[in-house]
Parts: structure tokens; sequence; C-alpha cells
């Protein structure tokens, strides 16, 4: 199979998917959304592999690696400049304290699991 064809398949079924989820989910179904998505990605590999052609090299790893780098620190920096407007808010809104530290939390966890991964790939060398 050729690496067009499969980005085809992919696309129908991310189109699939989307319809499903979006139709269980409004009819407050959760579990076929799920099992949805488990198949989907079953489906998916299975087509990969069957794939001839090269669909990522070493540089889209790389520019992958850059582009969640700079995305995590434009997040976290975001974030932060948005979590210090909420605390200062709080006082008028006491509801801005508790979604100032949802985000703190969120933003405290992300940066913990990139540097878990971050560790765990530098020891993999």
């Amino acid at each position: 199979m050729t690496a067009k064809k499969f980005l085809v398949y992919r696309l129908i079924v991310v189109m699939l998917l989307a319809g499903v989820v979006s139709s269980f989910v409004a009819a407050g179904n959760y579990l076929v959304p799920i099992a949805a998505v488990i198949t989907a990605l079953i489906f998916l590999l299975l087509m990969r592999k069957k794939v001839n052609e090269v669909l990522a090299d070493e540089r889209d790893y790389k520019i992958a690696g850059n582009a969640a780098r700079y995305a995590m620190t434009i997040f976290s920096a975001i974030s932060c400049v948005i979590i210090l407007v909420l605390f200062a808010l709080k006082k008028d809104r006491p509801d801005f304290e508790l979604v100032g530290s949802t985000l703190a939390y969120a933003v405290c966890g992300l940066m913990l699991l990139y540097s878990f991964i971050f560790k765990y790939y530098q020891r993999a060398k």
C-alpha cells in the first residue's frame, strides 16, 4: 500500500470516528465511543504495517521534538501569567481560585511528565 492511500484511509477513519463518537456522546452513551476509538486505533495500526513507503524519518522526529519543546515552553509561560491573573482576581470572583489552582496543578503535572520522559530518553541513549 502507498503512503497516500494510507493517508486517505486514515482520513476516512477519523471522519467516521468523529461521527460515531459525537453522536453517541450526545446520546449519553460513553462505552461505544471507547470501543470505537480502540477499534479505529487497531485498524490504523494494521493498515500502517501494510505501507511499503516511509511515513516519517529522523528529520520529522527532530522537528516534532522541537515543536513539542516550544509548545511546552509557550504553554507553561502563558499559563503562569493566567494563573497569576486568576489568583489576583479571586477576591472579586472566588471561582477564579479553583480554576487557577486546577490550571497550576495541570501545568506542574505536565512539566513533571515532560521531565520524567526526558530523563528516560536521556538514559536510553
